[in-house]
């Protein structure tokens, strides 16, 4: 079965063909999920002529917000954040098994180096309180392999809990433990906040590592990636070498980290072997020149719970084998993209 060669191929990336995978993949969810057959027929694409992993038919990221598009019933249901005026998106995980197989496969690397285990202090709710976050999903999974006992989360109904934090940097900081912190960019700037009230200053011990992921997306303040990069040198001693970030959704499977504890670019998201990327016109949907900034569409083969090609509502420019994360697109630059979930809804 496509499930069981694309876990594999994840665990082992010399134990298939990319290309030979996409197309099944491709074939599964054109069989399995009506509404995008339908799209697919329209465009007179089906799995026999498809000879390129980029010729398979994108889903927007948008027609989550209003189309069930998940090959079948099961597995674990995620909705978005999204801001206050979005409906959020709704991506049912069928195979919850390929999430974790993509954590296991590309945390430890990106982000633990060589601790089988360490203190993690977490800033993102747990799944108890947030149990339909894919996020919230990611961070149980990674507690529960790589965290010690005394790991922590400190995210209360009022948001990050100031108060057991500092406790717990209090402590790492007195038994010279490196830690790992877990943290969105907006849970990350309310402890720097509250820390800034206090007059507070911690040095982590060396080896400490934060990972950061997300933005401001519907929030009335944004501060800037250096700005961050300085305050958490300033506050909790942890160099910009330390601070991994990574982009993931609550309608993809895999994440992208950058490479910063390997001597690599901290702006450059790199995909892991089993994801390709391109960055496309948000207009015509087409492939952009390199340097340019566009859409960014990912095939994902992980994915396959829904869409394992999809057009995200994000903005990059391609770099290499990574891209640069720009922002979130405006209404105005997803035409492309409303145009697809107009063809869609009308399937």
């Amino acid at each position: 079965m496509i499930v069981d060669q694309v876990l594999q191929f994840i665990r082992d990336p010399t134990s298939g063909e990319f290309e030979e995978l996409a197309r099944e993949a491709f074939a599964f969810q054109y069989e399995q999920i009506e509404t995008y057959r339908r799209l697919c027929q329209r465009s007179e694409i089906a799995p026999k002529t498809v000879a390129d992993w980029r010729q398979v038919p994108a889903i927007p990221a948008l027609a989550f917000k209003s189309l069930d598009l998940a090959v079948g019933d099961g597995g674990e249901v995620f909705r978005s954040s999204g801001t206050t005026t979005e409906r959020p998106s709704v991506h049912r995980h069928v195979f919850p098994d390929l999430y974790r197989a993509t954590i296991d496969q590309t945390f430890p690397d990106a982000v633990l180096g060589d601790f089988p285990s360490i203190p993690i202090l977490s800033l993102i709710p747990d799944r108890h309180q947030a149990p339909e976050s894919s996020l919230a999903f990611m961070v149980d999974h990674v507690l529960r392999r790589w965290g010690a006992e005394d790991s922590l989360t400190a995210f209360g109904r009022s948001g990050v809990d100031p108060r057991r934090a500092r406790s717990f940097l209090a402590a790492r900081q007195r038994d010279k433990r490196p830690v790992l912190i877990l943290a969105t960019a907006f849970a990350m700037d309310q402890l720097l906040d509250a820390l800034d009230r206090l007059g507070l200053r911690f040095r982590l011990p060396v080896g400490s590592v934060v990972f950061e992921t997300g933005g401001y997306k519907g929030r009335s303040r944004e501060v800037s990636q250096q700005s961050l990069l300085t305050r958490l040198q300033q506050s909790l001693a942890v160099p910009a070498e330390r601070v991994v970030r990574e982009y993931g959704m609550t309608e993809l499977t895999s994440q992208f980290y950058t490479a910063v504890r390997h001597g690599g670019d901290p702006d450059l998201f790199l995909p892991p072997e089993w994801v390709r990327v391109r960055i496309l016109d948000p207009e015509s949907l087409a492939e952009t020149a390199p340097g340019e900034t566009g859409l960014i569409a990912v095939f994902d083969l992980a994915n396959l719970s829904s869409a394992v090609h999809l057009l995200t509502e994000d903005l990059g420019r391609a770099d290499g084998k990574g891209f640069r994360l720009i922002g979130r697109a405006a209404g105005a630059e997803l035409r492309g993209c409303s145009l697809t979930v107009e063809e869609l809804s009308r399937s």
